[in-house]
């Protein structure tokens, strides 16, 4: 089974690169990877949702329910990623994984989504309710079709999925660094997180 399902013009460029690479010399390749470095990847900030207690909720209500559940959030958010210039490149399991152009904009696009939960749940039985964590990230990303690799979105999984609870938002620090002075009173300091042997500072988006 091969690893990239699509076949668009990015992962055409892509795979032509990987095997290039393949059949070179490894000590040729740091300088391969430096030469097509801006053919392939581009700055963006990207988002990784998680949703609360999915294992939880699918052994009570079924995976049935929860998925009928999940597809109407994501229609729903389709059109509000839009108006923030976002775009929702895939969905994983219960994960999103988002697109913007820049810090603010994700900023803003997670906000917005999270006051469409939030009115959402309002409206609806309580094993219909949704609550995302978010965590975002921003930096040189790999951007095929249908997905985005790179360091960043590794961290802002991370945090998205491992350390923000619901309904609450982390940044990284490239994420946070990009942030002008308006923004940046929207965040607060989380705290510092250790990922292998290097510990980053963690900023929190103030959603409420």
């Amino acid at each position: 089974m091969a690893m990239f399902r699509t076949a668009g013009p990015r992962t055409k460029r892509l795979l032509a690169f990987l095997r290039r690479r393949e059949r070179s010399a490894a000590a040729r390749r740091p300088e391969m990877d430096c030469k097509n470095f801006p053919a392939l990847f581009h700055r963006r900030a990207v988002v990784f949702t998680d949703t609360a207690d999915f294992t939880t909720r699918t052994l009570r209500d079924g995976i049935l329910h929860f998925l009928m559940v999940f597809d109407n959030v994501v229609a729903a958010a389709e059109p509000v990623m839009r108006k923030a210039k976002g775009k929702i490149v895939k969905v994983e399991a219960d994960s999103l994984l988002l697109d913007f152009p820049d810090v603010a904009a994700a900023c803003r696009g997670v906000t917005a989504l999270e006051a469409l939960l939030r009115r959402q749940n309002r409206s609806k039985p309580e094993n219909e309710h949704v609550r995302f964590s978010y965590g975002i990230g921003y930096g040189d990303i790999l951007d095929i079709e249908g997905d985005l690799f790179g360091l960043e979105v590794n961290l802002a999984s991370k945090l998205g999925e491992d350390l923000a609870k619901p309904g609450e938002a982390l940044l990284t620090p490239a994420a946070a660094a990009t942030l002008d002075a308006a923004m940046l009173k929207k965040v607060a300091p989380y705290k510092i997180v250790t990922f292998g042997t290097a510990a980053i500072p963690v900023q929190r988006l103030k959603l409420s």
